[in-house]
C-alpha cells in the first residue's frame, strides 16, 4: 500500500485527467494563486476521506482515470454493509424511462457537456466554442432526439469566463468571471429558459461560488460566506440578514459549516424563504457531511454514512463505496458514490451507484474495464444546485500501458460520439 505522500501525489494526478468533461473544474484550474490553494484544500479534503475508508486507500494505486460501458447497479439490503461491493443492476434495469442517449457534439461540432436536467424529458446543455470556454446553451429533447439552441453566452471582455449556472422557473442564469486577473470580480446574466437572448443583470466585485435565480431576484453566496441577492431588472446588490457564514445548496436553501475549508461538515441548514434553521446532528468522527433538505452523507468509521438532519435513520453503506468529494448530491434525494473493488478483474462492477436515499434503491452508473481502475463518469458540475444529471461514455474502454521507466498509466480507447445519460427528474418513486 502507498505512503500517505503517494496518495496525495497520485489524487492530484488523477484530480488533473479525471473530470475533463466538468467545465467549471476546466475553469478552476486557470485560477489564480488565492483560487489554487483552494483547489489544494479539497484535494487534500479529499485524500483525508479516501484515508479513512481503511483499505479503500488502495483505490488509487490504480491511477483513478477514465473508464466506460453499459450501465449496471444495485439493489440494496439491510444486511448490505456487510458487502464490499453489493451485487448491482443497471441504472437502465432500475431506471429505464430515466436513460437516454445525448451526442457529445452539437450540428456544428461544438462539444457539449450536460448542465442538468429541465423536466423528465428535457437536459440543459453548455456547448464550449473552444476548449473550457463556454458559448452557448442548448436543450436536449429525448422526445423528439433533438438538440435545441436557447441562446448565445456572451462574453464581455477578454479571459471571461462563465461558471456556474441555476435554473429557476422562468429563467436560466449564471455568473462569469476573469479568473487570471488579480481581483475578486463576478457578473451575472439571465437567459428565458425556453431560450431567447441573454441579459446582464450586474456585476460586483466579489469572489462568488454558487447562485441561483428567484421569481425576481439573482441570489448568490460568496466564498468566506453570506448570502447576496439582486433584482433581475439590476440594481445594487443586498446582504440578506442573519446569513453570516452560509453557502448557498439548492434554492431555498443554505448551509452553515463547521469550520472554513471547503470540505467542513455542514452542520446547519437554513431556508432563505421562511427562515426556518435546522442544526444537523453530526456523530463524533463524521466528516465531509453534505445534506439536502432531509438527507445529508457522510464519511464515519471508513464508510459512507446516510442519515437525516437529525441523526436519525443512520445506516452505513458498503465500504467499496466512495464519496465523489464534495459533490456527492444529486437533485433533491439522491447521492452518486465512486466504487472501487479491490479484485481488479471481477466483472459487472459499476464505476459509480446512484443511491437514492429516501428509498434506499441503488443503481449502477457503467461498467469497469478488467485489470483497470476508472472513473469515466461526470455529474453536471456545471450546475450551480445538485445536478439531477449523471453521464458517461459507455464506448469508451481504458487498458494499462506499462513500461519500465514510466510505470503503468491507464489510457483509453474508443467513444467519444454520445454521452448516457440519467436524468433523475424522470424517476418517480
Amino acid at each position: 500500500m502507498r505512503d500517505e505522500q503517494d496518495l496525495i501525489h497520485t489524487l492530484r494526478a488523477a484530480a488533473d485527467q479525471v473530470n475533463r468533461c466538468d467545465l467549471s473544474e476546466g475553469v478552476a484550474r486557470r485560477r489564480r494563486a488565492r483560487r489554487t490553494r483552494h483547489r489544494v484544500q479539497v484535494l487534500l479534503a479529499a485524500v483525508a476521506v479516501v484515508a479513512i475508508a481503511g483499505s479503500v486507500t488502495a483505490v488509487l494505486s490504480g491511477k483513478d482515470r477514465k473508464e466506460p460501458e453499459p450501465a449496471v447497479v444495485v439493489s440494496p439490503s439491510p444486511s448490505v454493509s456487510e458487502a464490499f461491493v453489493p451485487e448491482t443492476k443497471s441504472a437502465a434495469e432500475v431506471w429505464p424511462q430515466a436513460m437516454l442517449k445525448v451526442p457529445m457534439k452539437d450540428s456544428e461540432g461544438w462539444k457539449v457537456y450536460p448542465v442538468t436536467s429541465l423536466s423528465a424529458t428535457e437536459v440543459l446543455l453548455v456547448a464550449n466554442s473552444r476548449f473550457e470556454k463556454a458559448g452557448r446553451l442548448e436543450m436536449f429533447d429525448s422526445t423528439s432526439g433533438r438538440t435545441r439552441v436557447l441562446g448565445s453566452i456572451p462574453s464581455p471582455q477578454k479571459k471571461y469566463y462563465p461558471q456556474l449556472f441555476a435554473v429557476g422557473s422562468e429563467y436560466i442564469a449564471w455568473f462569469g468571471e476573469t479568473p487570471q486577473d488579480s481581483d475578486d470580480w463576478a457578473d451575472f446574466w439571465i437567459m428565458p429558459r425556453q431560450g431567447g437572448a441573454a441579459r446582464r443583470v450586474g456585476e460586483v466585485d466579489a469572489d462568488v461560488e454558487k447562485i441561483a435565480v428567484t421569481d425576481g431576484f439573482v441570489v448568490w453566496s460568496v466564498r468566506e460566506g453570506g448570502i447576496y441577492r439582486m433584482p433581475l431588472s439590476g440594481g445594487a446588490p443586498e446582504r440578506l440578514p442573519g446569513t453570516d457564514g452560509l453557502h448557498l445548496t439548492a434554492w431555498p436553501w443554505a448551509a452553515g459549516r463547521a469550520g472554513e475549508r471547503p470540505d467542513a461538515n455542514q452542520n446547519r441548514l437554513v431556508n432563505l424563504e421562511t427562515g426556518q434553521s435546522f442544526d444537523v446532528s453530526l456523530p463524533e468522527g463524521v466528516q465531509a457531511m453534505q445534506c439536502h433538505a432531509q438527507w445529508c452523507v457522510g464519511v464515519l468509521d471508513g464508510h459512507v454514512v446516510r442519515q437525516r438532519i437529525d441523526g436519525s435513520e443512520r445506516e452505513s453503506l458498503p465500504q467499496g463505496l466512495l464519496l465523489n468529494h464534495m459533490r456527492s448530491l444529486l437533485g433533491d434525494r439522491y447521492a452518486v458514490f465512486k466504487v472501487y473493488d479491490p479484485d481488479r478483474n471481477k466483472t459487472g462492477v459499476p464505476i459509480a451507484v446512484v443511491y437514492d436515499l429516501a428509498t434506499g434503491v441503488f443503481a449502477g452508473i457503467g461498467r469497469q474495464s478488467g485489470g483497470v481502475l476508472s472513473s469515466n463518469m461526470a455529474v453536471g458540475a456545471s450546475s450551480s444546485s445538485p445536478s439531477t444529471t449523471v453521464y458517461w461514455d459507455a464506448d469508451q474502454k481504458s487498458y494499462a500501458e506499462c513500461g519500465h521507466a514510466t510505470g503503468c498509466a491507464v489510457k483509453t480507447r474508443g467513444g467519444g460520439k454520445e454521452y448516457t445519460v440519467v436524468n433523475l427528474r424522470a424517476v418517480t418513486r
